[in-house]
């Protein structure tokens, strides 16, 4: 009796084994992933001209890129930790929000964007607009069929928070002027994302600035501080100046009222 207990305990182990490796080599990586990024991308089509498409690499992007990157390269799970704390690291996806954006050509004369750095910008649901950080510099020449790269907005506004918090309802990747041709200059495309909020770990290693990357924050504060600080000194010299032409007239009205 209890050899046949055990014999199909046995069988019956080896079975729940057998569907747990069968799950687990359903499991298609590649698949995955392409559906996340699908999931997180967003286009539009201008007149059949030229197409935008921007990929926003959120942390669920990350994530299903290091889990096909990992069984690519059958790393353990220890190296796969390494790995998601190096790729964002080196991808400044603890400092910036990225995009991967693509301009294609559709047909007709090439793209040609002005001033890619001025007219796209990133834009919340409270109206705050903030300006790319980085680009490709071939978003600002010739287009003649197709130019793709990353755009990093900040991912902290002036006061240090997170520009995308549980809050936040949307997020707008606004463009405009990507061609100049006189039919499409006037064109605007905006690609939003509903709920983009996901909570990383801030308290983990990988979403700490390096030492490098502090530095540069706090560099770039003490311009932007430096700078309000002179068109604050610039308007008290104003009203220095309206107080004294304001003393004066008051002192010429006493000598004719004398």
């Amino acid at each position: 009796m209890k050899k046949t207990f055990f014999l199909i305990l046995s069988v019956v182990l080896l079975v729940n084994l057998f569907l747990m490796g069968t799950v687990e080599a359903q499991v298609d990586y590649d698949q995955l992933f392409q559906q996340t990024a699908k999931k997180w991308t967003r286009s539009a089509q201008v007149k059949n001209a030229f197409s935008v498409e921007a990929l926003y690499w959120s942390e669920e992007v990350v994530q299903a890129w290091v889990a096909k990157y990992g069984h690519d390269h059958l790393l353990s799970k220890e190296e796969q930790l390494a790995y998601h704390r190096d790729f964002i690291q080196r991808e400044k996806l603890n400092r910036y929000l990225v995009f991967e954006v693509t301009l294609k050509k559709l047909s007709g004369p090439p793209l040609y964007p002005y001033r890619f750095d001025q007219n796209t910008y990133l834009v919340d649901d409270q109206g705050r607009k903030f300006f790319p950080a980085d680009f490709p510099l071939e978003f600002e020449e010739k287009i003649h069929n197709e130019a793709r790269g990353k755009v990093y907005f900040p991912r902290f506004d002036t006061d240090g928070e997170p520009i995308i918090g549980p809050d936040t309802k949307h997020i707008t990747l606004h463009f405009a002027r990507i061609s100049i041709a006189p039919d499409l200059v006037s064109e605007e495309v905006n690609l939003t994302w509903k709920n983009p909020y996901l909570p990383p770990d801030y308290s983990q290693p990988e979403w700490q600035p390096v030492l490098e990357e502090e530095i540069v924050r706090l560099q770039e504060r003490i311009k932007e501080l430096g700078f309000q600080k002179e068109l604050l000194e610039e308007k008290q010299k104003t009203i220095e100046q309206e107080i004294q032409q304001v003393e004066e007239m008051l002192k010429e009205l006493q000598k004719q009222l004398d």
